[in-house]
């Protein structure tokens, strides 16, 4: 009887602390939201950047591109216990709070340290897309990559390209390469995530020569196809840095697996778009990163309109491989078309993903 007795208090006092622990988390949120001060003891995330300082010197925030993220955080303890916190947790962005919240809120503890890893955006976000990650290392991984060609011109050509996928349904895949490390002199203060591009960015820009627009006439361009590219693919970081091109071990790592048996599909361009010699962007896509076949070709259908009304068609066609023999992780392409007239020539250049500074290499 006298252990029952035991036992029974045993089961109170644990449901007694249960509640009184659920009673306290409870009492903290709501002090700490009423009083401002929810970042003081929430563990909260901050509106990540892209690619910066790594890459460039201006700020690309998150949020401009995204609305979810997936975070992993693990908590230890001054007793060097170790336990998971987070575990692919959604994290998404509030525009009216202007921050990212996520739910249940978890708290900071006086003594320990943290670790984060993130990616973007969450994998709810993209059917069929699985992500994962090694804990010990913090490597992301993200299979059955999908892409279909979505352009971002393709209602209307634009001087520059936009840098911004998220009008499209392809996916701008990033993730956050390093992690966040958080010493427990250092908690209490918002995780702000770096985020890396892992997939490669395509803009074919098209120029009216000089010589063309005489007498009122126009260029038109009727149509461009580019084909054809692998549509699916799995990646498995190796690297905690984005890749850069011309180191030999960088270009060793092999992050991408390619589907070769996937459908392959074809960019389009905007169509009938009137070209000036100050260039329109007419294709800005993601790519897997692949290699070029030489059976990829480029179709151009473009016209000229005379002031007079007549029109002048000319089809045009070149291979892919003349310009680029190959597309990169967290890199920027662009192809460099000018028409006319004369023979078609094509410029091309490969620089980092946000750097407009196109260093351009004379191609045919």
């Amino acid at each position: 009887m006298l252990r029952m007795a035991r036992h029974t208090m045993a089961w109170l006092a644990a449901g007694m602390m249960l509640l009184t622990a659920c009673q306290y988390d409870g009492i903290v949120s709501d002090f700490y939201k009423e009083s401002g001060y929810i970042d003081s003891m929430a563990i909260s995330f901050g509106n990540g950047v892209i690619d910066n300082p790594v890459h460039t010197r201006s700020v690309t925030l998150l949020s401009e591109h995204m609305n979810t993220m997936g975070v992993w955080g693990w908590q230890t303890t001054k007793d060097g216990e170790v336990g998971c916190l987070f575990r692919n947790q959604e994290v998404t962005f509030n525009a009216a709070l202007d921050r990212w919240t996520y739910s249940p809120e978890r708290y900071w503890e006086v003594g320990s340290s943290y670790r984060f890893y993130a990616y973007a955006p969450h994998a709810n976000s993209a059917n069929g897309a699985t992500v994962s990650i090694d804990e010990q290392t913090g490597y992301i991984s993200i299979g059955n990559v999908s892409l279909a060609g979505d352009n971002t011109m393709n209602s209307a050509a634009q001087i520059h390209p936009y840098g911004n996928f998220s009008s499209v349904n392809d996916i701008d895949w990033m993730i956050d390469r390093t992690g966040r490390i958080v010493p427990k002199e250092q908690i209490r203060t918002r995780v702000t995530f770096n985020m890396q591009h892992i997939l490669a960015k395509f803009n074919v820009i098209v120029i009216a020569s000089s010589g063309v627009q005489v007498d009122g006439t126009q260029v038109v361009l009727d149509s461009m196809t580019i084909g054809s590219f692998v549509s699916k693919g799995s990646f498995i970081q190796k690297l905690d840095h984005s890749p850069v091109n011309g180191d030999s071990l960088d270009m060793a790592a092999k992050e991408w697996t390619i589907d070769t048996l996937s459908t392959r599909y074809d960019l389009n361009s905007t169509r009938n778009a009137t070209i000036d010699n100050a260039g329109r962007c007419v294709i800005e896509s993601l790519l897997l990163p692949q290699n070029v076949t030489d059976s990829q070709q480029v179709t151009i259908s473009y016209s000229l309109h005379s002031a007079d009304g007549h029109v002048e068609r000319f089809l045009f066609r070149a291979n892919l491989s003349e310009a680029f023999n190959s597309f990169k992780c967290a890199n920027n392409y662009t192809l460099y078309i000018t028409i006319g007239p004369e023979v078609i020539t094509f410029d091309a250049g490969t620089t980092l993903w946000d750097d407009g500074d196109v260093s351009s290499e004379w191609i045919r």
